[in-house]
């Protein structure tokens, strides 16, 4: 895989040294001893000594990201499996269980995954995976799954979930379920079986058996289907998660500040979901399809990294900028309380000095009327030479009638954005663009440009 290619262990050969362990240990006795010894041979020589070697300066071994994890699990699970001498076991995987906790430090305050909810099944999972291999190798005397912070990082799904498989998609991250697996271990050491919910499932509200694994340790587990109506406030990530009263109509918000220097970053400060019944009308679009572009210098000329493929302002003409010194702060009030729940998120310094002197925008949910009203404030330090809101769909838009409204999807079933603020909506289909993203369908980006620009201003829209 070309982001792969400058190191000696990547996710790919990692995954397979643990995989062909693995077969080993299972079957290794039905398979002709040839093919056993050459297998066993590479795994040692491909994976043990490559990571033994005091040369071997692969970065993955100590960033908090994803890599950790999944490289350092596996190599570690490997071991458990192919290294019988204790003491060799020992040398080979010591080092490799203390780079685990690096990964941690990835985790914001509150057990965030600053990489989104997709990595955290697939990099924490992986922590998990390796976490209960050592547990039962050792029983029970390495036990990685002590510790608040572990308990806070386990929870992190249920504020990133909004129905079924859809979740926040900030960062790189994507739509779908968590693993079973990861619940079931979590379960097997902890009390979450509210996790459950966020698994795919049959009719019959068992859950789904994706691979051996899963098989071996299903025990009956079935979901309640009951939603988790609550409100969720990711201080150490800058996200929300704010809903209306339950129903058919029911709205979820979800909003981002934080800094665009997080691994998977996009430049989104500022940007929101929102769902309604089973659609995301607006949406962030995920990630885009990983090659060279993606993780090289010209990451942001893509649409879905770049903050022209978010919800946000361009302002004065200029796109956010990427970076950890480019970032929001966010605040909320009366989150899980009776009436209008808000979010005001600051954001001017997501944008180059000398863009805007203020920025803020302030999203309030009235969860009776399932209504949401935008507003944003602009403070300039001379009057701006543009100023052009931004709301991102891939559903059908409609313009209506003096361009002063939107409908997004048909009329009792979508929302609809309108202002009193001067000016008009507009609409683009970025098909050519939307060709580097994983979506079968192009993004709509609906635009609103005001009609009178002014060194302070304030533009209010109602979604509802």
């Amino acid at each position: 895989m070309a982001a792969h290619e400058m190191r000696r262990i990547d996710l790919g050969s990692a995954a397979l040294t643990a995989t062909f362990a693995e077969i080993l240990h299972v079957l290794g006795d039905r398979i002709e001893k040839e093919v056993v010894d050459r297998v066993s041979s590479d795994v040692d020589r491909r994976t043990f000594q490559v990571f033994s070697e005091y040369q071997h300066l692969d970065d993955w071994e100590t960033v908090r990201m994803n890599w950790n994890h999944v490289c350092n699990g596996e190599i570690i699970r490997a071991a458990l499996y192919q290294v019988e001498k204790p003491a060799h076991l020992a040398r080979l995987t010591h080092a490799a269980i203390q780079n685990l906790t690096y990964a941690l430090d990835g985790f914001a305050s509150d057990g965030e995954c600053e990489e989104g909810p997709g990595y955290w099944g697939y990099g924490f999972g992986h922590y998990l995976f390796v976490a209960e291999a050592l547990y039962q190798k050792t029983n029970g005397i390495i036990d990685l799954f002590q510790g608040d912070r572990i308990d806070a990082i386990c929870r992190y799904p249920l504020a990133a979930h909004i129905k079924n498989h859809l979740r926040s998609t900030f960062a790189d991250s994507s739509h779908g379920y968590i693993p079973f697996r990861a619940a079931m271990i979590i379960n097997a050491h902890k009390d979450l079986p509210e996790l459950y919910e966020l698994c795919e499932s049959n009719r019959d509200k068992s859950l789904k058996l994706g691979n051996p694994h899963e098989l071996a340790m299903y025990k009956g587990q079935k979901q309640t289907k009951k939603p988790d109506p609550k409100d969720y406030f990711l201080p150490g990530l800058g996200q929300v998660k704010l809903r209306s009263k339950t129903g058919t109509k029911s709205l979820t918000l979800m909003a981002i500040a934080g800094h665009n220097g997080v691994p998977h970053n996009h430049n989104d400060i500022g940007s929101f979901i929102l769902h309604k019944g089973d659609t995301l009308w607006l949406t962030d679009p995920g990630g885009p399809v990983y090659n060279r572009k993606t993780f090289g210098p010209k990451r942001y000329d893509i649409i879905f990294c770049n903050s022209r493929g978010h919800s946000v302002p361009v302002a004065n003409g200029q796109l956010q900028q990427p970076g950890s010194k480019f970032r929001g702060t966010i605040k909320v009030s009366n989150l899980n309380g009776d009436g209008s729940k808000q979010a005001v998120v600051d954001t001017p310094r997501a944008y180059a000095k000398g863009t805007v002197e203020s920025l803020i925008r302030s999203f309030v949910l009235d969860p009776d009327a399932n209504r949401l009203t935008i507003t944003d404030k602009y403070a300039f330090a001379r009057g701006p030479r543009a100023v052009e809101e931004a709301f991102i769909t891939f559903e059908n838009v409609t313009i209506g009638r003096g361009g002063r409204s939107v409908q997004i999807g048909p009329k009792g079933k979508g929302v609809m954005i309108s202002t009193a603020s001067k000016g008009k909506f507009a609409v683009t289909t970025l098909t050519e663009e939307s060709k580097e993203g994983r979506a079968d369908e192009p993004i709509k980006r609906i635009t609103f440009t005001p009609a009178i620009l002014g060194r302070s201003m304030e533009l209010a829209f109602v979604i509802e």
